[in-house]
């Protein structure tokens, strides 16, 4: 049964609003064996944050909120997913009080396959939070 399949995969969930970037990312962590949600707004990645994924790919920018408000509520919740942002975003305050929620990995965009795999394998892992990667 196929739904069976994905019982001992590592869940992602990938909140990015660009269609190709977001499909993109689903084919490369989809070929490596995790099981993929995506989402491409706030209201669907707090949706499908429930179901507790153990690494997040989070957009700042989102058509209908901030990505941020879904990295405060997997600090506030206390979950052990491993969140890296990726953002174009060059404002400093708010890097500042993305920074204070203590993402992982911060990436300014263009975002490598490297840079995701290796936070990703982090995750898979099971390693305790530690911020890796990025411009932190």
């Amino acid at each position: 049964m196929q739904g069976d399949a994905n019982i001992d995969k590592h869940k992602i969930l990938i909140v990015e609003d660009e269609g190709l970037p977001r499909r993109v990312w689903y084919e490369i962590f989809d070929r490596r064996d995790w099981s993929v949600a995506i989402a491409g707004t706030l209201e669907e990645g707090l949706e499908l944050l429930e179901t507790l994924p153990d690494y997040l790919i989070l957009d700042l920018s989102l058509p209908d909120g901030d990505g941020e408000t879904i990295l405060r509520k997997v600090r506030g919740d206390g979950l052990k997913t491993r969140v890296t942002v990726m953002t174009g975003i060059d404002d400093p305050a708010r890097l500042r009080r993305v920074r204070q929620l203590r993402p992982e990995a911060l990436f300014f965009k263009p975002v490598t396959v490297d840079d995701l795999y290796r936070e990703s394998q982090i995750a898979r892992s099971g390693s305790p939070r530690s911020n890796t990667g990025g411009d932190l």
